[in-house]
């Protein structure tokens, strides 16, 4: 189990990467021509596990923590894109 600062430092990480993604993909030229909102979600949740392994997280169990940051990423890409109206 992940203590609560362990799971708000994930967090953050996530929130971080989603957004600036988010952000980045606000701009059309942005956009390969696959390019689709609804796959937003599944994207952010692949990248996750990297940003996790970059972030250099400690703890105990390292597949806990990247799948909570998968969890994480995919609920906020989906709150974000939601809430855009994108769809």
């Amino acid at each position: 189990m992940l203590g609560k600062f362990k799971r708000l430092e994930i967090a953050n990480i996530c929130y971080a990467n989603v957004s600036s993604m988010f952000a980045a993909f606000c701009c059309a030229k942005n956009q390969g021509p696959n390019f689709r909102w609804e796959n937003f979600p599944a994207m952010m949740e692949r990248h996750a596990e990297h940003w996790i392994m970059l972030a250099d997280v400690k703890c105990q169990d390292k597949e806990l923590a990247k799948l909570t940051a998968k969890q994480f990423a995919r609920e906020i890409a989906t709150t974000l894109i939601s809430h855009a109206e994108f769809i």
